[in-house]
């Protein structure tokens, strides 16, 4: 049987149906972060074939950014409160409340909060949450915003100081512009330095200005402010108007040319006495007869197993998708190193950490790796805290960082 058409209900009709289909879509949004949490616990995404789970609700779920992130948290903090479940099935709580009272959050006030935020806005809860959290109220005044410029390809970029008035900081001909001052923090109390401390950081902003410019907004820390300057005064002589845009760029350049010989992306300027690979002397032939075979990757295999898969992770998951993040590259022996796999450019291939984690725990297990992946970017091993050397992934399993 066919749904009625809304049309040709009554509008009491009609207001009973809403609210009936308003809980049916708490209640499918509940199971969907039930299911979530299950699928993230298990790392399945890595499975899937991509790096992260927001990689996967991006990609797979076609959720966008907005909403994929308020899910996350959502999906997090019942997690830690499964007792959230009822209230965000009957509607006292909903995703983005339930991401706001997150963070303060304890078994002792959960059912206290809950209760007085039960089905109320955001700002309220906001509020609420500032109630128990204090945050830095903004420094009272008026300050004169420079005066609208059309776009230049050279436009300098601000840098802002929030505490001092966000004055533009202008270039300078000789010497170096003063340092942006900062709060005095000797006068506040213990308790406001510790909040402040513990204030989520504002995220960089990039904003498309025009079909090819971009406008950059970032907070920097004293000594990034400092380095900066350095490097302004340093390329006087390249750019002697100290644009920042230009330095940026300067500076970017640099570290790609950098980095990227490192890793394997960008080939040298000069060439070296090592001949061009033939058929006798190819990148394979000399991995597999160098006796650092499994301890040593030559730079001109790095480079041929980063040009063949295009600077991405080349893992393929079983549905045939493959990963392409650019995030955390690594080289990873597809036999490992420790169990005598060569390194060439046949055993090579270019993935992200989470890939090349989820292939040692293929070969060696989870719980053996279970160190490996704290050490990688989720806090100390216990070998660590207890102050031992943390071990060496790279060495034992063939796990390279290019």
């Amino acid at each position: 049987m066919s749904a009625p058409v809304p049309a040709s209900l009554d509008s009491n009709v009609l207001a009973v149906r809403l609210r009936e289909l308003a809980g049916e879509e708490r209640n499918v949004q509940v199971d969907f972060l039930l299911h979530l949490d299950e699928f993230d616990q298990r790392r399945a995404f890595v499975e899937a074939g991509h790096a992260s789970l927001w990689a996967y609700c991006l990609k797979v779920l076609h959720l966008r950014e907005g909403a994929a992130g308020r899910r996350i948290q959502a999906m997090r903090v019942l997690r830690r409160f499964p007792s959230l479940e009822g209230p965000l099935r009957d509607g006292r709580l909903c995703l983005s409340t339930v991401g706001l009272l997150g963070p303060v959050l304890t078994d002792e006030n959960a059912d206290d909060l809950v209760a007085r935020a039960a089905y109320r806005t955001r700002a309220e809860v906001e509020h609420l949450v500032a109630s128990i959290h204090a945050r830095t109220a903004p420094r009272a005044g008026i300050r004169k915003l420079p005066e609208r410029e059309p776009a230049r390809a050279s436009a300098a970029l601000p840098l802002t100081a929030p505490e001092a008035g966000g004055e533009r900081a202008e270039p300078s001909s000789g010497a170096p512009a003063p340092a942006a001052p900062v709060p005095d923090t000797r006068s506040t109390s213990p308790a406001t330095r510790e909040v402040a401390s513990e204030r989520p950081r504002r995220r960089s902003e990039t904003v498309a200005v025009t079909e090819s410019h971009w406008s950059l907004r970032v907070t920097l820390d004293r000594a990034c402010k400092e380095d900066l300057e350095t490097l302004r005064c340093l390329l006087s002589h390249k750019i002697p108007d100290g644009d920042l845009a230009a330095v940026l760029h300067e500076a970017i350049r640099c570290a790609i040319d950098k980095h990227g010989k490192r890793k394997g992306a960008v080939a040298p300027e000069r060439k070296t006495q090592r001949p061009e690979p033939t058929a006798a002397t190819s990148p394979e032939a000399t991995a597999a007869t160098s006796p650092e075979a499994t301890s040593t990757i030559p730079a001109i295999v790095r480079r041929a197993v980063w040009k063949r898969d295009g600077g991405r992770c080349a893992w393929v998951g079983p549905n045939g998708c493959r990963c392409n993040s650019r995030w955390k590259l690594e080289l990873d022996h597809i036999q490992p190193a420790a169990l005598g796999g060569p390194s060439t450019i046949d055993n090579l291939r270019l993935v992200c950490r989470a890939h090349n984690l989820l292939h040692a725990e293929r070969i060696f297990g989870r719980t053996h790796m279970e160190g490996f992946r704290r050490h990688a970017g989720a806090g100390p091993t216990p070998l660590e805290r207890a102050g031992g050397a943390p071990p060496r992934p790279a060495m034992q399993l063939g796990m390279w960082a290019p």
